[in-house]
């Protein structure tokens, strides 16, 4: 009797996992589900912010992976919304891919709805960098009316199709940060509205003071060609540049397609890149006071003890005088203050609005 409880016992465990692994055929290491990690961000004044890559490659161009694969990377790194944004003019591999320019996007988007990622349909128009240069058309309907020898007409068919359009690495190949006369004649007429400050390992403090003199919207991305974790080792993964890859955040009051492109239009979004934010500096500073609290935790009548809170995934780093302090994501640090301050302002040296310029924010110590 005692045996055949036993057996039981046993046949149950085998059944719960246990011993759920055929004796003769076992997976080291187990199997396990994928999970998905998520750069950690607050509301911010009512907005939510979505961890977005405009600026991706796949197979149909010169990336190397194919559309789905990026899709699932996406995921898995904590996207929120993705481009693939393939080149017209450089496909190396359209011998083994058909005609179709929307293709890659046709393939994707069953997998980005499935898992939850959405996906921007976009496409890259290719010219020499450093006298026409590279610029994303997101939002478009069809890619292909956008392959034209004329490049302006290339982005104008972009245009009147209502895409937003990027103009892409403005020093990537090249010994300066530079725009081109057909470059600015391209953003006085309204066609380019955005500008990566930010692409795969090179920041631009040029372009984010173009972003701001001349009022366009900020984006970081990737560039990725081959896989996320061999370009960035994102989680552990790979030679590990950073804990996450770079992204533009975009403030929304919804989750769709038209509130993200309505933040691109309005210019509400920051970079995010190795640990850094670029953007306008209001952003910049509501996104600090919504991650970072302080409050007193002791202290005396001259001086006090400061709990300095971080919720956020980011890490700040900045100066009060001339001490400086690191705060760790999601984690406090304790500074000590005279007693009789109800504010104190901070110098946010990775975050930054201009060339050489960081936010200067003045926090409240009353937590």
């Amino acid at each position: 009797m005692r045996f055949l409880s036993l057996f039981v016992g046993f046949l149950i465990a085998s059944s719960t996992g246990l011993y759920s692994q055929n004796l003769n055929k076992q997976n080291f290491p187990e199997k396990k589900s994928v999970n998905r990690v998520e750069l950690a961000l607050p509301q911010v004044d009512g907005y939510t912010l979505l961890r977005c890559d405009f600026h991706t490659h796949t197979m149909f161009s010169d990336g190397l992976v194919w559309p789905t694969y990026r899709v699932m990377e996406a995921w898995k790194s904590g996207l929120d919304v993705l481009a693939i944004t393939d080149h017209i003019e450089y496909r190396p591999y359209r011998k083994f891919t058909n005609g179709d320019l929307n293709a890659a996007y046709e393939i994707a988007l069953p997998v980005a709805e499935e898992m939850g990622v959405m996906l921007i349909r976009g496409v890259e128009v290719t010219r020499k960098q450093g006298v026409l240069g590279h610029f994303n058309a997101l939002f478009i309907k069809d890619a292909n009316p956008i392959d034209n020898p004329n490049p302006e007409l290339a982005l104008k068919n972009a245009y009147d199709q209502g895409a937003f359009i990027t103009y892409n690495h403005p020093a990537w190949a090249l010994d300066t940060c530079l725009l081109t006369d057909f470059q600015k004649a391209m953003i006085d007429k309204g066609y380019v509205k955005g500008i990566e400050v930010f692409n795969n390992d090179e920041f631009y403090p040029r372009a984010l003071s173009w972003s701001k003199d001349k009022k366009l919207t900020v984006f970081g991305a990737s560039d990725v060609h081959g896989s996320i974790t061999d370009d960035f080792g994102v989680h552990g993964s790979g030679a590990s540049r950073s804990s996450f890859r770079p992204m533009t955040l975009v403030f929304v009051k919804e989750k769709n397609p038209e509130a993200v492109k309505e933040a691109l239009l309005n210019r509400l979004t920051l970079a995010y890149f190795d640990d850094n934010v670029a953007g306008d500096e209001k952003l910049l500073t509501s996104l600090f006071l919504a991650s970072v609290k302080a409050g007193k935790i002791s202290g005396n009548e001259k001086q006090s003890v400061y709990r300095f809170r971080n919720d956020s995934g980011i890490p700040y780093h900045f100066s009060i005088g001339s001490k400086k302090y690191d705060l760790d994501p999601n984690s406090d640090i304790l500074i000590n203050l005279a007693s009789d301050v109800k504010t104190v302002d901070l110098l946010v040296l990775n975050m930054h609005y201009y060339e050489g310029k960081h936010p200067l924010i003045s926090i409240s110590l009353e937590m």
